[in-house]
């Protein structure tokens, strides 16, 4: 009772979380366009709240393998909650201006940072093995729908009646999130829902707790390869995401409305996907499952790549967004299943400094791919090109983490196909 109990709190204060994100996210750009009509300078509060993961990923991992789970989201919690309100105040008083924006949105996502590295590591805590992807997918539906559909959705209306609003009710919600975060019962420290604080080893060389973590997925190696296979599909799909409202623009011809509902269509794909992949994860194997969302992604997008049809388009990104998800609510299971408990905060950092880092690295090769490529072809190939490359990748990709991954033993890969 008290575990499920516990699971209700955290989804709840995760879904405010995310639903206040959504609504902040749909509000910075119109305050930013209200301070400066520079866009190096409109950037630069983006770039702010994405730089923590950078920076701070593979640290956070260090500190959520060694101390209380539950100390680290309220500590998280209580950060965001300060910031917003502080934030709020600026706004309201009109005080606010680029510097000190971005000096906020950076606190902001540092603050993710550590609240969305940790949730990963508590979740498994909370569920038995065997409901990993159920509950990852009630996670990410969770995530989809609050932030992406109804924060959105609801930040722009707001916006209509007074730019602090959205703010101030993101403070809200930080608030009421932090109390369920403070409710959490246990303290979860690192390893089983039973461990104590004496159990947990103190840490005595930060780098090289940091570096274990590396040591770890380089050594062990369905990991490994799951890590280079993680690092391509995140940049081809950083890639394809730099170039993607040209190319619905340009090649399919919409307006902004048309292109809002097609990343609709998308997120309704994700949602479905999110609740789809338990079942799926009964049918098939997560080696199965991982192999397959590759394949079909890269053959979906190759498709994207041929068609100037709105319409076939949307159907397309539909499809190709369920099996993002399947793959990513996969991958995420594997790492809690696979990974010791006391383990888990360092492999996941890896895998996320590692996937936000490629993504800088992606948007950029992407639009200097469709540069280049106009050079010799005309613009409307060249930006289909980022979809064709992908699908070649992503088909090779799936191709060789097959052929690599073909002889490996249920005893060697940890129970990864039980």
């Amino acid at each position: 009772m008290k575990i499920k109990s516990n699971y209700t709190k955290l989804f709840g204060a995760f879904s405010l979380t995310f639903l206040g994100d959504g609504l902040t996210l749909a509000a910075v750009p119109w305050l930013v366009s209200t301070l400066t009509s520079d866009t190096l300078y409109a950037s630069v509060t983006m770039t702010a709240l994405r730089l923590p993961w950078l920076l701070f990923s593979l640290p956070v991992g260090v500190l959520i393998d060694r101390y209380s789970r539950k100390h680290m989201l309220i500590g998280a919690g209580f950060t965001r909650m300060i910031l917003l309100l502080v934030l709020t105040l600026c706004i309201w008083g009109g005080w606010v201006s680029i510097p000190i924006l971005a000096l906020f949105m950076f606190g902001i996502g540092l603050s993710r940072v550590v609240f969305d590295s940790t949730v990963q590591t508590v979740i498994p805590q909370l569920v038995d093995q065997s409901k990993l992807e159920k509950a990852n997918g009630q996670f990410t539906a969770g995530q989809l729908i609050t932030s992406d559909i109804l924060g959105v959705a609801l930040g722009g209306f707001i916006i209509t009646l007074h730019i602090v609003f959205p703010f101030a009710i993101d403070a809200v919600t930080a608030v009421i999130a932090l109390l369920f975060l403070i409710s959490l019962k246990g303290n979860f420290y690192p390893g089983d829902t039973e461990t104590t604080k004496k159990e947990v080893r103190p840490m005595k060389n930060w780098k090289r707790e940091m570096w274990s973590g590396i040591r770890y997925v380089y050594h062990d190696r369905f990991l490994r390869g799951l890590a280079i296979l993680s690092v391509t599909i995140t940049l081809m799909y950083s890639i394809i995401l730099a170039t993607q409202i040209f190319f619905v623009r340009d090649v399919l011809q919409l307006d902004a409305f048309a292109f809002g509902i097609l990343i609709s269509i998308a997120t309704i794909g994700s949602i479905v996907g999110s609740q789809a992949v338990a079942y799926m994860r009964k049918k098939w194997s997560t080696k199965q499952l991982i192999i397959s969302s590759i394949w079909c992604m890269g053959i979906i997008y190759g498709v994207v790549g041929l068609t100037t049809n709105a319409h076939m388009v949307g159907g397309l990104y539909f499809c190709a967004a369920f099996f993002i998800i399947v793959y990513n609510v996969t991958r995420s299971s594997i790492l809690q299943r696979s990974v010791p408990n006391e383990m888990l905060g360092r492999v996941g950092s890896v895998f996320r400094f590692l996937s936000f880092g490629i993504s800088a690295i992606g948007t950029l090769l992407g639009g200097l791919l469709v540069r280049v490529s106009e050079t010799t072809f005309d613009r409307v190939f060249s930006l289909q090109l980022p979809y064709l490359l992908l699908s070649l990748i992503y088909i090779l990709s799936g191709v060789i983490f097959a052929m690599k991954m073909k002889n490996y033993s249920e005893s060697q890969q940890r129970n990864i196909n039980a």
